[in-house]
């Protein structure tokens, strides 16, 4: 029975645009891990429009911020994460995504180095209670993808959007 097409279907629909991102995407790249709940990624000038489509659909708000909205379901669907970004980033993040099926939909998740990019990124919150979790997910990412850990671009991306440790940490893990 699909549970995330309903997402999918509704957000399509109303034409807003999103990406795949957190244990979906994770998953898609080939590092195999459990994952329920669906992270979404959307320009911050669709939250409008999107908001009343996922509230639509029998979701209801606990948690709003400037970067996140979350969201409990109604019973069959699967809770609701929204990372919130400009437009710019957004449109930044589009011009590398690859598309994939989930639940019977083609969606898009960002590609390898944009999914590293942004799990590194969340490690900057030192209060982030999926630490551990996060820091798997870029492991397995960059196994799964056979990311080069010299490559320039990479580097660039681990200086940029990682916490001072990463370096150090990635080299331990991998």
């Amino acid at each position: 029975m699909p549970i995330y097409a309903l997402v999918f279907e509704a957000l399509y629909a109303a034409d807003i645009p999103f990406l795949v991102i957190g244990g979906h995407a994770v998953v898609l790249h080939g590092y195999q891990r459990n994952t329920f709940d669906l992270d979404l990624l959307i320009a911050e000038g669709s939250l409008p429009a999107a908001k009343p489509v996922l509230l639509g659909l029998g979701y209801t708000s606990y948690f709003e911020s400037g970067a996140f909205l979350q969201l409990t379901p109604r019973a069959s669907l699967p809770p609701l994460d929204l990372m919130i970004v400009d437009q710019t980033t957004f449109d930044r993040l589009s011009l590398f995504t690859e598309s994939r099926i989930l639940d019977g939909k083609r969606i898009l998740i960002p590609d390898p180095l944009r999914l590293v990019a942004l799990k590194l990124h969340a490690l900057k919150a030192v209060s982030r209670p999926d630490r551990e979790k996060d820091w798997g997910d870029i492991a397995g990412v960059i196994r799964a993808a056979a990311l080069d850990l010299e490559n320039p671009e990479f580097q660039a991306i681990v200086q940029r959007y990682g916490p001072l440790e990463s370096n150090a940490e990635l080299k331990r893990r991998l």
